[in-house]
């Protein structure tokens, strides 16, 4: 059994606020050279910017294990980072929140004694329901217009929590104010819109001290930390959030300047991203920029159009619909803000969309004082004005009321927060979104400008100041290390150096570490017509395919492969036992390995059926080819050499060969010694698109076999929707190990498991770390009731990977950048971004290939093997030269690629002509059901298939 948590010690730390930090003094946030810090480590580069490096004191706590020391090793260099130093001589932030009561709608704060709500709400007689972020913050605007002298240089979030830079004079700290936002209308009867907003002193005083005792490791990050980053933020954002222009998600706000029409309804919109951040040190705004993909704004009918790839005009296209395609309209429309245009007087009134109906302005019907109308009908006698498209569907408003189509018109601005672009629109959408390093780096020093660091008034009230010279704004310099990169090593023992920084590599012209046999011969399945793929060029294809695979080392690869045809739309299963059954008649025994080559349209479909036709059903490796990639159209031949020889990479890992394994010394003696075993693990959870409701998440841990921690194999399972923390990681976690001491007893001669079990998780987020050390790391150690976990006596490392953040590095000179303008592969930076607490780091593996390069963001949640920062660094960046598919180092550590791949598959795993399929299963039953149908339906790979890479 692994040793129990208990046996970290006090490596791991404990939870944020154990140490509550002192309070008082100014406030003013260090300065990078200032205050605290242990001196530096190892020697700097002329020039090199100073900054102290925080080792936390020995009282300190944290979520993961704290910062042991800095690493050294590698070539010192400097980058430049899109992070300003936030700077602040508020000495005190009076924090107001915001609490609910009933009769009409009104804005609240709470103190401790007042029941505590989960978010601002708006209340009508005894129903409650949340009160929309933009009528809170209309509200606040207008209380604003009537008393600027008390709220004009406040900070509101929108929701609940205001911030002050002074004390209010409130009368017993609380104060109650009616806002009308709407006149009310004699003739008609209706009565103004009146709220109430009361607002309430809280307990909570926000000390800038705080901070400065935390970022130089002083304090633990408790909730006065947390609190106080987050009035920071709120202070931020204030002034672009009152900018009409802007659209805002989060802590993005984007502008319409260079926006760029897609069609299909979207329109892709330029914006800039800021977050502020403590770091070893100082206070910082981390900016970026971002792409916001909007609503097309204009004539609703014009937008139905585009969004069902209709002609421009085609109004007459719209009148009868497929249900299908209704169904496509009301999503896309859904919670859509519209005006309408036959009334001047409701003309910039916002109305949301529901659905469109599925009857028209002649069909749609109501009741008005007691008699029943059409649309069309109440339209021509209200307004006096005739429909143009009667026949058009209806659309229905969230207040139930329905509205003809031809009358509604979308407002500019509206962002697809929770929707993904159409699929034949990712590529226009990554093109617009990428941007060149220097380009990048141009954008945000605009950005301050358009955020208004120097204008905002909410910065003056509250003290703070991105720091610049003479008005310029100018990111953080900070120093970095480029790692060198491991020698790998190929068939014959032979070692193949790496040039430093340089991030890929030629293997040519040596053979794979260990090579596969195809023993029992392959075949060849053409998804597509013979008269398009003749046998001529069939061959010609099986013939370069074969000379790239034995180049490489794969023996068997004969020439002559059993070739079969099959129509892309005819039973896949038939035709793969067709092309066996061939096979084995003609040389007595089923081929090792099927290739299918894929026509350009419907491939995914095709894909699907082979994959689990191969890997789940007769555990036959499989290698799919697109019919535009393995044939040269231009040369009227097969696809250049290169593209066989990465198709090789994927045969032979899928076959149970080695491509490529590192030398142990550039693991820091971690791997190769067969007498301390170590086990490299990965896990990842992915989850269905924002807009599916119920759809399955899937989770996969994946762990080395080989003392090289070259070759894997995987576990998949479903779980709840959306849910990052894996239920199953005890399972899982047993599975890989029992494959792993079956291979090491039967290939490598040895007994007993690992002594060490290093994890690389992706897909956490820094407020789920707690989550993953309570519910997964238990379950990795089997500490629960029943534990299914073996005996297994090793010390765990737990790495968490993070790829969704924003932050970049820019080399600062040309000698310090690859061809792309990026940083050098291998570039790891510590100081000046790292957490002031927490042993972090981030880390540049691999080389520019489009745009800015995104680091890798590593955090150690547990490490019972007190790995020093060097040893760590120089293992994770090892780890992303072994991943089998590719000749250039990767962005993350291998394991964690593969348990991404694995995730992405697990759609394989299910039965195309089945019952039930994550991608398209929809149906009307509860969540716990569809978890339960996925669970059920869910197939294992074949244990053929279980023992070899099938996933590269």
């Amino acid at each position: 059994m692994p040793p129990k948590r208990g046996a970290m010690g006090p490596q791991r730390g404990g939870p944020r606020g154990a140490g509550p930090p002192a309070r008082g003094g100014r406030g003013a946030f260090p300065s990078p050279a200032g205050r605290g810090g242990a001196p530096s480590a190892s020697s700097s580069t002329a020039g090199a910017p100073s900054a102290p490096r925080v080792v936390p004191g020995s009282h300190i706590v944290s979520i993961g294990v704290k910062r042991p020391s800095y690493g050294s090793s590698g070539k010192i260099t400097t980058v430049i980072t899109n992070q300003f130093e936030l700077t602040s001589e508020c000495p005190k932030i009076y924090h107001y929140d915001v609490f609910q009561s009933f009769r009409i709608a009104f804005c609240v704060a709470f103190i401790d004694h007042f029941p505590t709500p989960s978010s601002s709400f708006a209340a009508v007689g005894n129903e409650e329901k949340p009160t929309p972020k933009p009528l809170m913050f209309e509200l606040y605007q207008k209380l604003k217009q009537m008393h600027p002298e008390i709220f004009g240089s406040l900070a509101f979030d929108g929701r609940k929590n205001l911030y002050s830079s002074t004390y209010l004079p409130f009368p017993n700290d609380r104060a109650e104010y009616q806002v009308q936002l709407q006149e009310g209308n004699s003739a008609s009867g209706k009565a103004p819109k009146v709220y109430r907003v009361r607002f309430q002193k809280t307990h909570q005083e926000i000390i800038p001290e705080v901070l400065n005792r935390f970022v130089l490791g002083q304090s633990s990050q408790d909730n006065d930390v947390t609190v106080a980053i987050n009035s920071l933020n709120v202070v931020l954002s204030m002034f672009p959030s009152e900018n009409p222009r802007y659209a805002s998600n989060a802590r993005s706000f984007f502008v319409p300047d260079g926006k760029k029409a897609l069609g299909l309804g979207v329109t892709l919109w330029n914006g800039y991203f800021q977050s502020v951040r403590p770091t070893a040190g100082k206070m910082v705004v981390n900016i970026d920029v971002s792409t916001g993909m909007m609503y097309t704004p204009g004539p609703l009918m014009d937008i139905c159009l585009e969004v069902l790839k209709k002609p421009r005009g085609a109004y007459h296209a719209l009148e009868y619909l497929h249900e299908n395609d209704r169904k496509a309209l009301s999503k896309y429309l859904n919670r859509l803000k519209i005006h309408t245009t036959h009334n001047p007087e409701m003309t910039f009134k916002a109305r949301t969309l529901k659905e469109v109906l599925p009857t028209n302005s002649i069909e749609t019907t109501f009741k008005t004082e007691g008699k029943t109308m059409t649309v069309k009908q109440y339209y021509e006698e209200t307004y006096r004005k005739s429909l143009n498209y009667p026949k058009i569907p209806c659309v229905r408003l969230l207040s139930g009321a329905s509205l003809p189509m031809e009358i509604c018109n979308v407002f500019e601005g509206q962002l697809r927060a929770r929707s993904q672009p159409p699929p034949e629109l990712t590529k226009e959408v990554v093109e617009f979104a990428t941007k060149k390093p220097g380009d990048r780096l141009a954008a945000i020093k605009r950005s301050l400008d358009a955020l208004g660091y120097g204008q905002s008034p909410y910065l003056r009230a509250f003290q703070l100041q991105v720091k610049n010279e003479v008005r310029v704004y100018k990111p953080s310099r900070v120093e970095a290390r480029v790692l060198p990169p491991p020698t790998l090593i190929y068939g014959g023992k032979k070692q193949l150096p790496l040039t430093l920084g340089a991030g890929q590599w030629d293997m040519a012209p040596n053979k794979f570490f260990v090579n596969a046999n195809v023993v029992s011969g392959w075949a060849v399945l053409v998804c597509s017509r013979q008269q398009w793929w003749p046998p001529a060029k069939v061959n010609a294809v099986a013939q370069a395919f074969a000379k790239g695979c034995t180049d490489c080392g794969i023996g068997g690869m004969n020439t002559q492969p059993t070739i079969e045809w099959a129509d892309p739309s005819s039973d896949m299963k038939a035709a793969l036992e067709r092309v066996g059954a061939t096979h084995a008649r003609k040389f007595n025994k089923v081929p090792s390995l099927l290739v299918c080559i894929l026509p350009m349209n419907g491939a995914a479909t095709i894909y699907r059926g082979i994959k689990h036709f191969g890997d789940v059903q007769h555990g036959v490796a499989t290698q799919c080819m697109l019919e535009n990639k393995c044939w040269d159209r231009k040369s009227e031949g097969p696809a250049r050499p290169s593209y066989y020889a990465n198709i090789a990479l994927k045969v032979n890992a899928k076959l149970g060969g080695v491509n490529v394994v590192a030398s142990p010394k550039d693991t820091g003696n971690l791997l190769g010694d067969p007498n301390n075993p170590v086990m490299i693990l990965g896990a990842d959870a992915i989850h269905p698109p924002p807009e599916s409701q119920g759809r399955p998440s899937f989770t996969a841990v994946v762990g080395s076999l080989d003392m090289h921690a070259s070759k894997y194999v995987a576990s998949c399972r479903p779980q709840t929707s959306k849910q990052e923390i894996i239920d199953d990681m005890e399972e899982m976690t047993k599975e890989v190990l029992m494959d792993y001491l079956g291979y090491r007893k039967q290939a490598e001669g040895k007994e007993g498991g690992p002594k060490k079990m290093i994890w690389f998780r992706d897909g956490v987020s820094e407020g789920q770390f707690q989550q993953v050390i309570d519910h997964e790391i238990p379950k990795i150690r089997g500490e629960f009731p029943d534990p299914l976990a073996l005996k297994i006596d090793a010390k765990i490392t737990f790495v968490v990977v993070g790829k969704r953040h924003h932050v970049r590095f820019f080399p600062e000179s040309q000698s310090g950048s690859d061809r792309t303008g990026n940083c050098l592969a291998g570039t790891v930076v510590e100081q000046g971004v790292s957490h002031p607490v927490e042993f972090d780091y981030y880390l540049q593996s691999h080389a520019g290939l489009l745009g800015t390069s995104r680091p890798a963001h590593y955090n150690v949640l547990v490490d019972e093997n007190n790995l020093q920062p060097d040893a760590l660094q120089q293992l994770t960046y090892t780890l992303c030269h072994i991943y089998a598919r590719s000749t250039r180092s990767v962005s993350i550590p291998a394991p964690t690629y593969y348990a991404d791949i694995v995730c992405s598959r697990s759609a394989n795993h299910y039965d195309p002509k089945g019952p039930f399929h994550p991608d398209s299963y929809e149906a009307n039953s509860s969540g716990t059901k569809r978890l339960e149908d996925a669970k059920q339906y869910f197939k294992n790979v074949h244990p053929t298939t279980r023992r070899r890479m099938y996933f590269s």
